[in-house]
């Protein structure tokens, strides 16, 4: 085993340096980075490659003050830089050394929360998550095939997957990464050349692992999709052209309805004076549901809500159709002493949202007609919202 040094000993104190000086900097870089990326990163489906720009890359070196060219110099002086077609290739790539060795300095002065960020931040540059999502879908992709991948993050994954368990791109990379982080604290305070060969090569393949699982069910999904999209019945009328598709796909049109409608009006202040009463007034809730809906984690247990109340009315209901008004009526029904696991989680979204997103809520919630008054505002809102965004 090669017991070499030469990142640990040339390139480790240029970042070293560096983040002494800028760690401030170097938290801002990557707050703007996860800003500017929100909605595909807290994505409930890993639809987009989320790339890493040569701007990016810019910005980096100009955050901490230091040159890709010192980086790379040292680089050349490792046992395999000069090895045709090595790999991993990212052990040669300056800003992925560079990024390692930014987890290390956090690692090091035993600061959590910043060996995360720059974790994250690793995981997400080119050579990562960017370059890995591409080569799993070289044919069809996600993202143009959104209905597609839906439908398999819905039905065809189970809690053993990280998208699954974490409910966003973010949080599965993030759970993989603290894996990856913990496994291998011994190698990156040993950090020989080989030991960052061997933790670069070890997060790829765990990220790859990820990816290409959920590509190879998509694809299942993708060449068979004339069996799992069915058709039931089909309209050739000039000015109501329709093909009637199965339950699965109709509720995700729905559900992206809803959601687009969100991201276009914000929230809906009619809808709010619909629902609140003597208990939650109308700007109070106005609040909470902006509060909700400013926070990409909350939004994506948003898109969950909306999922969940559309699919618990097609189970219940015939005609499964939100703008009718029965789908109001049967939504926010209230059901007590319920063991449904689809209602029981849309109480658990709810009631989470107003602890986080309300202090009035806290502090009168001992009261219980007034802590169903927030539930049932909050409830109601989101019923409404699908009902007049697909209509």
């Amino acid at each position: 085993m090669s017991e070499e040094q030469a990142i640990l000993k040339g390139i480790y104190p240029i970042i070293s340096s560096s983040l002494s000086k800028n760690t401030t900097k170097f938290k801002k870089l990557i707050a703007r980075f996860i800003e500017k990326r929100s909605t595909e990163l807290f994505d409930t489906a890993p639809c987009s490659r989320i790339p890493f720009l040569k701007n990016d890359v810019d910005e980096f070196y100009k955050t901490l003050n230091i040159k890709e060219s010192d980086i790379e110099k040292e680089l050349a002086k490792t046992y395999y830089w000069n090895i045709a077609n090595f790999r991993p290739k990212a052990a040669k790539d300056p800003v992925s050394v560079a990024l390692l060795n930014c987890v290390r300095y956090f690692l090091i002065k035993k600061d959590k929360k910043n060996t995360e960020l720059a974790m994250i931040y690793l995981a997400f540059s080119g050579k990562f998550y960017p370059s890995i999502h591409y080569g799993s879908y070289p044919i069809a992709t996600p993202e143009k095939n959104r209905y597609v991948m839906d439908y398999v993050i819905n039905e065809k994954l189970t809690n053993k997957f990280d998208i699954k368990r974490e409910g966003s791109v973010f949080g599965a990379v993030k759970s993989i990464a603290n894996t990856w982080l913990t496994t291998y604290d011994d190698k990156l305070q040993s950090f020989t050349d080989e030991d960052v060969v061997y933790l670069i090569q070890q997060l790829h393949n765990r990220i790859c692992s990820f990816t290409v699982n959920i590509a190879k069910i998509f694809y299942d999904v993708y060449e068979n999709k004339d069996n799992y999209f069915t058709y039931n019945s089909d309209s050739l009328d000039e000015d109501n052209y329709h093909i009637a598709d199965n339950d699965s796909l109709k509720i995700e049109r729905l559900v992206e309805n809803t959601m687009s409608y969100i991201s276009s009006n914000g929230v809906d202040y009619r809808i709010c004076k619909m629902v609140s009463d003597s208990n939650v007034k109308t700007d109070e809730l106005k609040e909470i549901i902006e509060a909700i809906i400013s926070d990409n984690i909350n939004l994506s247990e948003a898109k969950e809500l909306i999922r969940l109340i559309i699919t618990q009315y097609f189970i219940e209901s015939k005609n499964k159709d939100v703008r009718d008004i029965n789908f109001i009526n049967k939504s926010v029904a209230a059901k007590p002493n319920t063991k449904d696991k689809n209602i029981l989680r849309q109480k658990e979204i709810i009631e989470n949202w107003l602890e986080n997103n309300s202090t009035a809520y806290r502090r009168r919630k001992s009261r219980i007609a007034t802590k169903n008054s927030y539930f049932k505002s909050v409830l109601m809102y989101f019923v409404l919202l699908i009902h007049i965004s697909n209509k």
